[in-house]
């Protein structure tokens, strides 16, 4: 990555202004003539565990409020230009009946929490899209449209396969790419091979070519790839992430872990014999999950900071917020919610946490800044300033 002084500085100032109730782009500083300065955000798995289904139903009257559980993460994704999150639920409606693992079944009504959440794109191929079958695919893609979420991953047709998915966030258009390399072993839906992106390394090439020539300035992939809870990405992930960048991909962004694991640069030769380098973040970890292990209960929201001017458009800069998951009883059942890390200081201080909270917030920050600590590329927390832009 390309991270020039004044686009450092200039980044640092916008991520001044990430703060509860902060709408995008509010506070920014003014940007020099003919740049064009976004930021998107990415969090990782939203994995709807039984448990975590039945803290959001409400007995009075027969629904499910997700909401609370995103409340304090809310203004972290809004603040941002664009963002994304990985569905790892299928929304296939009551008559399926709602479940959690091995086969997931969620209320329509977490979509519009998703979208109030601030998250405006769903990754939707990973191991759990074959999980309510063909029916699951078709209604899950009505009820995020419905709530105003756009997806990509699965599709209810061959011509929505085909179509590219560019979005035009403030004069920069970016590409979103979805694959997944596992599929529990469910078999895609007879005569509908469409409906799941499955990875395959020439359909994602012919891809990226496609959104390229369709006039994207940049191409993103999210990968569902990887071992569960394993904190290093495994040879599979290097030879796809190695694949991507040859390809043209400049940035891919990993689900499936459970866990954060490292963000690196790949770099790779193009068929035209030109250098390219591509993002790797391998694993933001789990945004919302019952899974209270070391390492599981925590992720990360990635930040990048992407640049256009007459040079060209890439990824200028980037900053994480690490993120856990509250389990707290309430009742017959539990309370969940996802809590911004912003420093080991800020954990100290919360008293509304228990000891025991605090303890693991803490471990949660520690385990995290360190596993992502990377002074070759200036990866820090949400609100730290790099040395390169002093």
């Amino acid at each position: 990555m390309r991270i020039a002084r004044r686009r450092m500085l200039a980044f640092v100032l916008v991520v001044s202004s990430f703060a509860p109730g902060t709408a995008a782009g509010a506070g920014r500083v003014a940007q020099p003539a003919g740049e064009v300065h976004i930021t998107v955000a990415a969090v990782g798995d939203l994995l709807i565990n039984r448990s975590v289904l039945d803290s959001a139903y409400d007995a009075r009257d027969g629904t499910f409020d997700f909401s609370p559980i995103f409340t304090a993460t809310t203004p972290y994704l809004r603040a941002a230009d664009y963002s994304v999150a990985n569905l790892e639920t299928r929304l296939a409606g009551p008559a399926y009946g709602y479940s959690g693992y091995p086969r997931f079944n969620t209320p329509d009504s977490l979509a519009p929490a998703v979208r109030r959440a601030g998250i405006k794109l769903l990754a939707t191929a990973n191991n759990h899209s074959l999980d309510m079958g063909w029916p699951g695919i078709v209604h899950t893609l009505q009820t995020l449209s419905a709530a105003g979420l756009a997806h990509i991953g699965t599709y209810a047709s061959a011509a929505a396969q085909a179509r590219p998915f560019i979005v035009d966030v403030q004069g920069i258009k970016l590409a979103w790419l979805n694959y997944t390399a596992v599929t529990n072993g469910l078999p895609l839906p007879p005569g509908k091979r469409f409906a799941l992106n499955v990875w395959n390394p020439r359909a994602a090439a012919t891809a990226i070519r496609r959104a390229r020539r369709d006039g994207a300035d940049l191409v993103l992939v999210v990968m569902h790839w990887g071992i569960e809870d394993q904190r290093t990405p495994n040879a599979v992930q290097r030879r796809i992430a190695g694949q991507l960048a040859a390809d043209g991909a400049d940035v891919v962004i990993g689900s499936h872990p459970h866990v954060v694991q490292k963000i690196a640069t790949v770099t790779a030769t193009e068929a035209n014999g030109s250098r390219h380098r591509c993002l790797v973040a391998y694993s933001l970890g789990n945004f919302i999950a019952d899974q209270q292990q070391r390492y599981t209960d925590c992720g990360i929201i990635l930040y990048l900071d992407i640049v256009k001017d007459r040079a060209g458009t890439r990824v200028a800069q980037v900053r994480y917020l690490p993120v856990w998951v509250e389990k707290r009883p309430a009742g017959e059942t539990y309370r969940f919610r996802v809590l911004p890390v912003l420093s080991a200081a800020a954990v100290a201080a919360d008293r509304s946490l228990s000891r025991s909270e605090r303890s693991r917030m803490l471990q949660a920050w520690n385990d995290t800044t360190a596993l992502l600590r990377s002074p070759a590329l200036d990866i820090r927390p949400l609100g730290t300033q790099g040395a390169k832009g002093r």
